[in-house]
């Protein structure tokens, strides 16, 4: 049985090697695709086709689903939003083989089924946190990016350049994530989509920030309606960096709260991982026991709730 445990984690660790691999070239395939499409475009010979132009209007597929569990277009615009060129069907096996590997490793070392199943819950998700985690640092950047970016858009128009030129001109000078979200936005108006398409697509993308919201509907309004852009641009200027200073502020308050909850949420896990190291035995039976199991799971319950409350307790929307 050994044996036959150790052989699937070999297999399982290999093909997680395979699949890094896998997605590395992928990742370096789509950078010279990229390269390719903006010299291209520079020559002026990249043909634009209305099944094209539908295909970047619609924002890419959506309705897939992976063996009737994995939602791939929801996959897809976590990685678009997370800056991971990745194609979603690559992340999912991932995710998966980690899973796996996570559970018959513990199979295999601890010979524990419930641990088994807690690795390979953990291994599924860690690509995820990661994804999260990047797609909050990027949301972060960009957002404060957008006064500076707002601002320069304010300075060209009023030297009297077209909103087209001035979202050129501040895709070139603002590093990303925000200047190449601004020339996306710019290249999808090239290729022949309108421009209210590509503003709707930019806040898909970033659904869940307000002030992209507020930039995009500007934006459109002035397009349809007209209006002072000029105007209502400087006033969301300001608008957005009163709102990231607060935001600021508010953290700052919050840090000891924070800290308080970080340091009762790793306290459990400190004292177990002390006692399994002086007194394994003590760590064993709740492994072994099924009254030990039971409080085992009761207590993992009450941690996380724990820890879902005081972060909820330590947050502040603004």
């Amino acid at each position: 049985m050994r044996v036959f445990l150790a052989l699937i984690v070999f297999l399982l660790v290999l093909a997680l090697i395979a699949g890094f691999y896998w997605i590395l070239s992928a990742i370096a395939r789509r950078e010279k695709r990229q390269q390719l499409r903006v010299f291209l475009k520079s020559q002026a010979v990249l043909p634009v086709t209305p099944a094209s132009s539908e295909a970047a209007a619609s924002g890419g597929s959506s309705g897939r689903v992976l063996w009737g569990v994995v939602d791939l277009a929801r996959l897809e615009t976590l990685l678009m939003a997370a800056d991971v060129p990745i194609p979603a069907q690559r992340m999912a096996m991932l995710a998966i083989l980690l899973g796996l590997a996570g559970f018959f490793a513990i199979l295999a070392v601890a010979h524990n089924f419930i641990g088994a199943l807690l690795a390979m819950g953990a291994g599924i998700g860690l690509p995820l946190a990661i994804l999260l985690y990047r797609r909050r640092r990027r949301d972060e950047a960009l957002v404060r990016q957008m006064p500076d970016a707002l601002d320069m858009i304010v300075r060209a128009l009023r030297v009297g350049q077209s909103v087209d030129n001035a979202l050129k001109e501040a895709g070139r000078s603002i590093p990303a994530p925000l200047g190449t979200e601004i020339q996306t936005i710019y290249e999808e108006m090239s290729l022949g989509i309108a421009f209210s398409v590509a503003m709707q697509n930019f806040e898909a993308r970033f659904t869940r920030l307000a002030d992209v919201k507020l930039m995009t509907t500007a934006f459109i309004i002035q397009r349809e309606t007209g209006g002072n852009l000029t105007r209502v641009l400087a006033n969301l200027s300001d608008l957005i960096r009163d709102r990231d200073t607060l935001k600021r502020q508010v953290r700052a308050m919050t840090a000891e709260g924070r800290s308080s909850a970080f340091i009762l949420g790793v306290l459990p896990l400190a004292v177990g991982f002390f006692f399994w190291i002086i007194r394994p035995v003590y760590i064993q039976m709740l492994f072994s026991h099924p009254l030990g199991r039971k409080m085992l799971i009761v207590a993992i319950l009450l941690e996380t709730a724990g820890f879902v409350i005081m972060k909820l307790m330590t947050r502040i929307e603004t």
